[in-house]
């Protein structure tokens, strides 16, 4: 409340501060809302996310595929599948997905003389700035059966 005297000043400049704290609060709601849609991206649905081969043989690689549905309105693209480590290889559908269509990232890691428990990730990239972290784990054994008598995958 301003009563016109040597306070008028010292009135303006709350109010002045008023309208920049209420602007500034204004302008850090609307980005919180702008970016909440992206932190819960809906377009990509992935039948699984991560894959467990248990105890696995050392030799052959071991392969997993993570299959991802486009519920979006629009293709989507792979644009890159990005492994942790250079033991594991990952390949990916590279042409567009249509809505309502699927496509599939295989991650291959390289068991030979890699002996022990592994876990690897792989980042896959969209074309619609979409990412997604894919995880394979397992432990590779030298014997053909395990300590229990079980058979080897």
């Amino acid at each position: 409340m301003c009563f016109g005297t040597e306070f008028d000043l010292l009135c303006k400049t709350t109010n002045d501060m008023k309208k920049v704290f209420t602007l500034g609060f204004a302008a850090i709601a609307a980005t919180a809302f702008l970016f909440a849609g992206t932190l819960q991206d809906t377009t990509i649905k992935w039948s699984k996310t991560a894959h467990d081969f248990g105890t696995i043989k050392m030799g052959p690689p071991a392969e997993a595929t993570f299959t991802f549905t486009n519920n979006g309105k629009t293709p989507v693209t792979v644009t890159a599948a990005q492994p942790s480590c250079g033991c594991t290889t990952p390949t990916y559908t590279k042409t567009p997905v249509a809505p309502g269509k699927t496509g599939e990232i295989k991650a291959s890691y390289g068991t030979q003389d890699r002996p022990g428990f592994f876990q690897k990730s792989v980042t896959v990239t969209f074309d619609n700035g979409t990412t997604a972290t894919l995880n394979i784990s397992g432990t590779v054994v030298t014997e053909a059966t395990g300590t229990n008598g079980t058979q080897i995958k």
